[in-house]
């Protein structure tokens, strides 16, 4: 069976971490995929805790580049 993709945008800022986190840990059979641009409000220790967890992946980037975007759904990140 594949893996479903959840694809989070903003998920290292302060609320979006919070959201990342749940996703990783209530789903663990699913991938998540991590989307952020790290502007001034990201900050990646707030993912210490899940960086290391095998449906984690995350991945820099600007939503508002579509070919990025386009690739994320293409593409079979495997989470390390």
């Amino acid at each position: 069976m594949n893996k479903r993709n959840i694809l989070i945008t903003g998920g290292a800022d302060f609320i979006g971490s919070h959201l990342v986190r749940l996703f990783v840990n209530k789903y663990p059979h699913y991938r998540i995929i991590n989307l952020d641009k790290l502007t001034y409000a990201a900050n990646l220790v707030n993912l210490k805790d899940v960086e290391d967890k095998p449906n984690y992946v995350f991945v820099k980037g600007d939503i508002f580049k579509s070919i990025r975007l386009t690739e994320l759904f293409i593409w079979q990140p495997k989470a390390t």
